[in-house]
């Protein structure tokens, strides 16, 4: 998309986008509950004028396994419904009040509202950081390990990341790779080390009592125990977990976050910008949290930039 009107008196307006795909192999396959990543498809996109450039990626996967999105179809969404929405003048605020009326599609808004983020930040010189509130420019960094063949390798490759400095190990988690694998990294690791579990939606409520078991590892949360759609079970299941529950893949705006808060669905909440709808929602979700003091953190999609 080009824009070719500019007034010279006028502040810096966009006068591109460009939709561009990439793809690049992980370095070791990735397994989670819900399959096995090997490689990532990618799409950016670049917003430019004036000699800035501002970009954004998207963060869904090539097939709608983590959620209901996927790449190539976020791709189309973009092309046919909101692009066109967008103006020469458009802002990343402007645009997500332009999207309301699109049902989902989290993933393609947000790497839309990102790239147009980025350019407006870019041109007057401000940081994301700066943009956002942040108070430190460090931040402790964590790993997420993928379910490994067996335990013996799980332990090698959890003692590979702590050699690499990483502070926090999460560990991927599904039935029949649970409670042996989070009680050998436990044993081995000592009760010092920020341990947590992500079961990306692989249980069910019926699987509550077994989950317990996990409380004895003093875990730091677990993360997404049931479907995305199972709020409510969530706060059911907490009365019998007492290992504290963290929403991934259910948190899809922050009034969604205020109504898992109100039930006591969870009690942290894993903030990913990407899933959300972008930066600016994902705000929304950090202050409702911040004024509630529960605690979040942000996760990451396996994202290149």
């Amino acid at each position: 998309m080009q824009w070719h009107e500019h007034d010279p008196g006028e502040p810096r307006m966009i006068a591109e986008i460009r939709l561009r795909r990439a793809h690049i192999d992980l370095v070791s396959p990735f397994r989670t509950s819900f399959g096995v990543e090997t490689a990532r498809d990618l799409l950016y996109i670049e917003v430019s004028g004036d000699g800035v450039t501002g970009w954004g990626e998207c963060v869904a996967m090539s097939e709608p396994m983590y959620s209901s999105e996927f790449v190539d179809g976020c791709e189309e969404v973009l092309r046919r419904f909101m692009l066109p929405l967008v103006q020469n003048n458009t802002t990343a605020e402007s645009f997500t009040e332009s999207v309301r009326g699109i049902r989902g599609h989290f993933m393609a808004k947000a790497v839309l509202e990102t790239a147009l983020l980025d350019f407006q930040l870019r041109r007057v010189g401000v940081s994301l950081g700066t943009f956002l509130g942040a108070t430190q420019t460090r931040v402790q960094s964590g790993v997420s390990v993928g379910i490994q063949p067996s335990i013996d390798k799980l332990l090698q490759v959890v003692q590979g990341y702590l050699d690499d400095g990483y502070l926090r190990i999460k560990l991927k988690i599904e039935p029949g790779f649970d409670i042996a694998p989070v009680r050998a990294v436990r044993s081995t690791f000592g009760d010092a080390l920020l341990l947590q579990v992500d079961a990306n939606s692989a249980y069910q409520l019926s699987d509550a009592e077994h989950l317990a078991q996990l409380d004895e590892f003093n875990l730091l949360l677990i993360e997404q125990p049931l479907p995305e759609e199972q709020v409510a079970s969530h706060a059911q299941l907490a009365k019998v977990v007492h290992t504290p529950i963290c929403l991934d893949e259910s948190i899809l705006s922050a009034e969604v976050a205020r109504e898992a808060l109100d039930i006591g669905a969870c009690s942290i909440i894993n903030i990913k910008p990407g899933r959300v709808g972008g930066y600016l929602e994902a705000k929304k979700i950090h202050d409702l949290c911040f004024e509630r003091g529960v605690a979040v953190w942000c996760g990451g999609m396996l994202e290149t930039g």
